[in-house]
């Protein structure tokens, strides 16, 4: 190794040769008879005369480095006298370099991490769109957030997670139409495991069926509402039995909706409420009126 790659390293590592710290560590090192002896102050001190051509500085700042460097962990002290002893060695200097590479380098990976994640905004970001937003803000003006539209159990479910989970903070209601759930592996538990993170989050969930998904699915909701309220949440699922057909979505209160409009093949599209108010509220409207009114899942499979 050259020695600008070890200049850079000392620098990264903040132990400059020139710095007065490690000024006072060579003159410790270089007052020593043998890697186990001690020198005490005065010794350091004309050691130090010598090193800075006459200049030994005052002692008040010499004992500040002495500190520094026995927290540090290059020298040990010995204050079994009067006069106090002061020893370092090449194990003690190797472990303190060791140490302070490990956090240097986990510092690293963390910056490398966050400047991965920058990157990856900068990636996915659409140059138009933060055009608008900034010619928004430019003008004082909010920008009007656009409908989104997905086909595929997955695309579908991104949306929620895009346009619902993401936006959600502690208290917010998050109500959830269950009967378009119509298959086992629509439930997966990535999907269980993400509405348990949110729940212990402090998002509430209200989840309303109107009785027209056969009997297995409907346990098999249950069945994980009743296990998230075992581990001290409280998930709604309620059951209201109505003939005619209303709104299936996912709700991130009341600022928007994950509409289904298909189930064959299942697709959905995202309304904001900005973009279509009444239809978001008269899906809200509907869904509290049936919530309020049906039965405990609970309740309901007693019966």
């Amino acid at each position: 190794m050259s020695d600008a790659q070890y200049q850079a390293i000392i620098e990264i590592l903040d132990f400059e040769i020139h710095r007065k710290d490690m000024i006072i560590l060579g003159a410790i090192l270089k007052s020593q008879s043998g890697p186990t002896s001690y020198v005490d102050f005065e010794t350091i001190r004309a050691q130090l005369e010598i090193d800075e051509g006459g200049r030994k500085g005052k002692d008040s700042l010499v004992y500040r480095s002495l500190s520094w460097l026995e927290k540090a962990g290059f020298i040990k002290v010995d204050r079994s006298e009067h006069k106090h002893g002061y020893n370092s060695d090449v194990g003690l200097i190797h472990r303190v370099f060791r140490k302070a590479m490990k956090e240097a380098a986990q510092e690293i990976k963390s910056e490398i991490r966050d400047l991965d994640s920058e990157i990856e905004v900068l990636t996915k970001m659409n140059s138009e769109d933060l055009g608008e937003e900034m010619i928004s803000l430019a003008a004082g003006k909010h920008k009007i957030e656009k409908p989104v539209f997905a086909v595929g159990c997955e695309d579908v479910f991104q949306l929620i997670d895009d346009k619902v989970y993401s936006y959600l903070e502690k208290g917010d209601i998050v109500r959830f139409s269950l009967e378009w759930l119509n298959r086992s592996d629509m439930i997966t538990p990535v999907r269980v495991e993400g509405i348990g993170y949110l729940l212990e989050n402090g998002i509430i969930f209200q989840g309303l069926e109107h009785n027209r998904i056969d009997k297995e699915q409907q346990d098999l909701l249950k069945k994980f509402t009743l296990f998230f309220r075992e581990q001290g949440y409280q998930p709604g699922f309620r059951i209201y039995e109505r003939k005619d057909a209303t709104y299936q979505f996912v709700g991130r209160g009341d600022e928007g909706i994950v509409l289904i409009v298909s189930e064959s093949p299942i697709s959905a599209t995202w309304i904001p409420r900005s973009s279509n108010p009444e239809l978001v509220d008269n899906a809200i409207e509907t869904f509290d009126a049936d919530y309020d009114a049906g039965i405990d899942i609970a309740e309901e499979r007693s019966n």
